[in-house]
């Protein structure tokens, strides 16, 4: 009996980190996908390609660490809420201090943004605009939907 229950303990957990796991892919393939896109319709040069792709590189090193971060105050105020010792002034502090992270991530997507931009000329700055509702908007609202969905 034991051993069945902890079998399909086991099971349940190895489908549920497959299925986190598939989704992430799948959302990076998708990410990657706008991104080919986006460089061929924008006709980017390969002095272009490349400087994108060393600050894509920097900007995902700097959102994982931010990320971090916000999960492990996530996960304290989670204990402090649950502690004995909850009060009104560490809450308070914990919950700015997710807000700023949450912030500097915001103001880090805005900065990556605006630095791919300036490396675009004229023509390539006007299409960047015009593209930018098409595979920008859509896509991240698509993409946040899918990443609420794999946290609940």
């Amino acid at each position: 009996m034991k051993t069945k229950f902890l079998l399909t303990l086991i099971a349940i957990l190895a489908i549920g980190l497959f299925t986190s796991s598939f989704a992430q892919m799948e959302r990076m393939k998708m990410r990657d996908k706008m991104h080919k896109k986006m460089e061929e319709k924008l006709n980017l040069t390969d002095s272009q390609k490349s400087k994108i792709e060393e600050l894509r590189i920097n900007h995902q090193k700097k959102m994982i660490e931010l990320k971090a971060d916000l999960e492990k105050k996530e996960v304290e105020l989670k204990a402090l809420r649950n502690s004995e010792k909850l009060n009104r002034n560490d809450l308070l502090k914990l919950t700015k201090e997710i807000n700023d992270i949450r912030a500097s991530m915001a103001t880090g997507r805005a900065n990556h943004q605006m630095d791919i931009y300036d490396l675009l000329d004229n023509n390539q700055k006007k299409l960047w605009r015009e593209m930018k509702p098409e595979f920008g908007m859509k896509d991240r609202k698509q993409m946040k939907m899918h990443r609420h969905r794999d946290i609940d």
